[in-house]
């Protein structure tokens, strides 16, 4: 296990990182959900599907095997579960199109994210609901969140473990 940061100096290249995961996240969420009609459609939103696999697929691995500070590894996670990941699944709701093509009800941008943040965190209130592809996307969405709870847990529990076997 490295050293643990302490310092702000120490912290720079964590906050950098966490800070492009938030940027690229937002614009891509910002752009992908407004597309115009002609647009945005199933190759658009499969692309952006694509896309999203490949982001989280390396994601974890960058988590899993380039992370070894427990204290960067929570950062880094709470910044992707609190904001990163819901904003990209949203992105691609929102390349999908509008018009009940991807998600019922959704008349905007601001409903995709809305909706991407209660499917992620399975909550599932049913005033909006996937349609067609869009399905298999909330529930790949929904996992995801479990997944990244548990993992976010586990390190919180390696910290709190850590420190308290010092004293």
């Amino acid at each position: 296990m490295s050293r643990e940061p302490k310092t702000l100096d120490e912290w720079k290249s964590t906050l950098f990182a966490a800070a492009g995961l938030v940027v690229a996240s937002f614009l891509a969420w910002y752009g992908l959900s407004r597309l115009s009609e002609s647009a945005a459609g199933d190759t658009i939103g499969t692309f952006a599907s694509i896309g999203l696999v490949i982001w989280l697929i390396s994601q974890s691995w960058f988590y899993m095997t380039q992370v070894k500070s427990p204290r960067r590894l929570l950062f880094l996670m709470g910044v992707s579960f609190i904001q990163v990941v819901p904003f990209l699944f949203a992105a691609v709701y929102g390349a999908f199109g509008y018009s009940d093509l991807c998600v019922v009800g959704a008349k905007g941008p601001a409903d995709v994210l809305y909706f991407s943040y209660v499917t992620f965190t399975t909550v599932g209130y049913g005033d909006l609901s996937p349609a067609g592809l869009c399905r298999g996307l909330a529930a790949a969405e929904a996992v995801t969140g479990y997944i990244l709870l548990g993992l976010f847990v586990a390190a919180a529990v390696t910290i709190y473990s850590h420190n308290h076997s010092r004293s």
